[in-house]
């Protein structure tokens, strides 16, 4: 499938369209209504899930549930699935209207490009949506692309447990190097303690920073990490089955049976690990340092080994790369050239390029694309994305 890409203008002949390719038995007009009626209904399958587990994580956050935190959580629901229809819909209507407009497709771009105006409303979404969304993509980004390399050095790093695991420690200490260095706080699973909690007559006494004793402060990031972990992994997989829901209420308990527990308890560990490790290191040295995050986000970093997972290890390639940026603009903050880059919605940028690229990967990469993107896709195009693929694959086919 990789070499599709390099084979577009002799696979596109002159008796492929953008039916051919898009929208097989349905003229365009018909196929857009069709469309713009479906992909209502699949963004709001796809969307609802998350926003309920954000409208959980919310009140679990903020101690309490409140009409303000509902309306929030309706608030970025609607906004992402409006995003995610318009970003639809603008590549249907796009792949067609480039076609009929240049009277032909134009290499590779006629696939990445079509749904580039419905990208840019990324820039309008609220400040969460911009956030998750520009880290979701980059997750998929990363993947689709760590796995269609072809040189031996990447097949056999993909395959290996130990450099893995290896270089997730290495990621972990920058975090924790760079997080505690930082003002800002950026999403992690362990967040370095900056400040002391303790009231002002018990800070003499007491050498780590945390308010309560060492056992509950490990307990509690643990207990964090767990219902984040497990409702996460619930997400994903009632995702998987809400188009069978409907029919097939048993789904739901299938989506609970393919949990991956491993998964859940490599974040409980990796977490309360780090928390252990900066306590033990406190009370060795009498005192705590900044350098301690560091050792601890490395140490504990090896509990990658009991659930290696591509979302988690990208993820952490994009932390490390937003808490670089932070220490950046804090460290040299009058400097012209950063703080015109820090005006920017660079997230929103972020997201509108590498959305694009999805539909590059979903097209020539879908062996490379973890399952969750698929369904992102598909489920948000209303099979759009899986037709089009489908219909690529054939006309390939017929040119081998």
């Amino acid at each position: 499938m990789a070499a599709i890409s390099k084979h577009w203008n002799e696979i596109v002949h002159s008796g492929v369209t953008c039916a051919t390719l898009s929208h097989p038995g349905k003229t365009c007009h018909d196929h857009l209504r069709y469309q713009m009626r479906a992909t209502i209904g699949g963004n709001l399958k796809f969307f609802i899930p998350i926003s309920i587990v954000r409208l959980f994580m919310l009140c679990y956050t903020k101690k309490t549930m409140s009409v303000e935190i509902v309306l929030q959580a309706l608030f970025e629901l609607v906004s992402e699935s409006f995003n995610g229809w318009a970003v639809s819909n603008c590549w249907s209507a796009g792949f067609c209207g480039m076609y009929h407009w240049f009277g032909g497709f134009i290499n590779n771009y006629s696939v990445s490009l079509p749904g580039l105006p419905g990208t840019l409303l990324m820039f309008f979404m609220p400040a969460y949506v911009k956030m998750s969304h520009s880290r979701a993509m980059f997750n998929v980004f990363l993947e689709c692309w760590m796995k269609s390399r072809e040189h031996p050095l990447f097949e056999y790093a993909r395959e290996s447990k130990v450099i893995g695991t290896l270089a997730f420690m290495a990621m972990s200490a920058a975090i924790g190097y760079y997080a505690q260095r930082t003002k800002a706080v950026e999403f992690w699973f362990f967040s370095p303690l900056k400040k002391n909690l303790n009231p002002e007559q018990d800070r003499h006494q007491k050498l780590c920073l945390h308010r309560n004793t060492c056992q509950n402060y490990i307990l509690d990031g643990m207990k964090t990490c767990f219902t984040f972990g497990f409702l996460m992994e619930l997400v994903r997989k009632l995702i998987n089955v809400a188009p069978r829901i409907r029919k097939h209420p048993s789904a739901i308990l299938e989506a609970f049976a393919r949990i991956r527990f491993k998964f859940v308890a490599f974040l409980t560990m990796y977490n309360g690990l780090f928390r252990l490790i900066t306590c033990l290191l406190a009370r060795h040295r009498k005192r705590t340092t900044e350098n301690d995050s560091t050792l601890a986000g490395f140490l504990s970093g090896i509990t990658y080994g009991l659930s290696p997972n591509y979302n988690v290890f990208n993820l952490g390639v994009a932390a490390v790369i937003q808490n670089v940026w932070n220490y950046i603009t804090e460290k040299y903050a009058k400097v012209a050239w950063i703080q015109w880059v820090n005006k920017l919605s660079f997230s929103s940028i972020v997201w509108m390029v590498l959305m694009n690229y999805n539909m590059y990967g979903r097209a020539y990469y879908p062996y490379a694309m973890s399952k969750f993107a698929m369904k992102f896709t598909d489920l948000c195009s209303g099979q759009q994305a899986q037709v089009a693929a489908e219909c690529l694959g054939k006309a390939a086919m017929g040119f081998s």
